[in-house]
Order: structure tokens, then sequence, then C-alpha cells
């Protein structure tokens, strides 16, 4: 809309529905074990952060997914887990997910302790819903 002419035109957006997706995103942490989301994986992109402690802002591959509310809308979250990530690419490349329409359920397990370093990983289950 570059021509403020085609303001005039608009019908009365105040009583205009809106569509089900919230374009916004978030950063999904989940807490708990057993927190999952549903909903269909829309892309894998590299995100820009922050990191807290340095301040230094980094480039995190994340999985960006349209997660479906159980009052049926849809928001926008993502996740740069190396294993989630990691596992999402790998079912995309073996053909077990195809972006944007193979619906998901993705699971956070809770947190393993890493075998190289002293760190803790979080797990995931990524099972795709049969419809």
């Amino acid at each position: 809309m570059n021509n403020l002419a085609t303001l005039d035109q608009l019908p009365n957006l105040h009583e205009a529905k809106t569509a089900h997706r919230e374009l916004s995103s978030e950063y999904w942490t989940p807490l708990t074990e057993g927190e999952y989301k549903v909903g269909v994986i829309a892309d894998i992109k590299e995100e820009s952060y922050t990191d807290d402690k340095s301040g230094e802002t980094i480039k995190l591959p994340c999985v960006i997914i349209l997660s479906q509310e159980k009052d049926r809308t849809f928001n926008t979250i993502r996740n740069g887990s190396k294993r989630l990530v990691a596992t999402i690419e790998s079912a995309i490349e073996n053909g077990e997910l195809v972006v944007g329409s193979t619906p998901v359920r993705i699971s956070f397990l809770g947190k393993s302790r890493n075998k190289t370093n002293q760190y803790l990983s979080d797990r995931w289950s990524v099972k795709p819903i049969l419809l």
C-alpha cells in the first residue's frame, strides 16, 4: 500500500475479523518435562540473539514452529536447541517431515548430562501427528 488514496478504499478494519495466526514470535523455553507443542514446522533459520553474560550477539539456528493452541489459534514460536534443530533437519532431509504441512507434536523430555562436558542438554520427542 504505497498510495495513500487506497486507504480511503479500505473497509472498516475495526469490524473485520483477524487471522488465527499471531505474526509476532516468542522463544519457547520449556521448564517442565512433558511440556509440548503441536503444529507445523515453518522453517529452520538463523536468528540473532544477544548473550546475557557476554553481551555478544550470536547467530543461532532455530526451528520456527506454527504452534496450534487449544482454541485453534496459531502462535509462532522458535527454539534453538541443537538436538531439536538436528532432529528436525534430519526428518526433513529423510522426507519424514515436510516443512509447512506435516503436523507434529514436539515434547520436552527434560535435561540430560552431556557425555563430553559438564553441561546439560534438552531432550526432545518429535512425532508426526496422524490425521
